[in-house]
């Protein structure tokens, strides 16, 4: 039954990714990235040194063959917003909320299309709101991760 839910979500979700291309991708101000828990897509539990025990912090990494892409879902994405007290956000989701974002979902899939400059340059380095919407969790739930792209444009450096 999971792995059918599965399916049908990975079905809506890939009938818009063949209509994106870059110029579209440039204009999103808020992109999400589907985690499935496949081979190439692993999740980490990050240990903080404030609280050993308490796994808030995750890393998520897709190895795709043009581009290592790494976000991390942090409690607080920069010291402004630790000092004003707001917290990335951690929510869980439904199924219309997917339906309605179904444009700005981006599969790894897709980013594997482009080279790595442009991807990383383009996209991924700009200023957007990224989310993680995670597949993985128990009971079918799907958990949506404020998260930080961790990587860099070598034009920029």
């Amino acid at each position: 039954m999971k792995n059918i839910f599965y399916l049908i979500m990975a079905f809506i979700i890939s009938l818009n990714v063949f209509s994106q291309n870059l110029e579209y991708l440039k204009k999103l101000d808020t992109i999400y990235i589907p985690y499935y828990g496949k081979e190439n897509e692993k999740k980490h539990n990050i240990q903080t040194r404030i609280n050993p025990t308490d796994f808030k912090e995750k890393s998520f990494n897709f190895q795709l063959k043009n581009i290592f892409l790494s976000f991390f879902h942090v409690e607080f994405k920069g010291w402004e917003k630790k000092d004003t007290n707001i917290k990335s956000q951690r929510k869980i989701l439904n199924k219309a909320f997917l339906k309605r974002i179904r444009n700005k979902i981006i599969m790894p899939e897709l980013i594997n299309q482009y080279n790595n400059e442009e991807i990383n340059c383009e996209i991924l380095a700009q200023n957007k709101v990224f989310y993680i919407l995670d597949f993985t969790e128990k009971k079918r739930k799907i958990i949506l991760y404020e998260v930080v792209y961790m990587g860099h444009c070598p034009e920029i450096e």
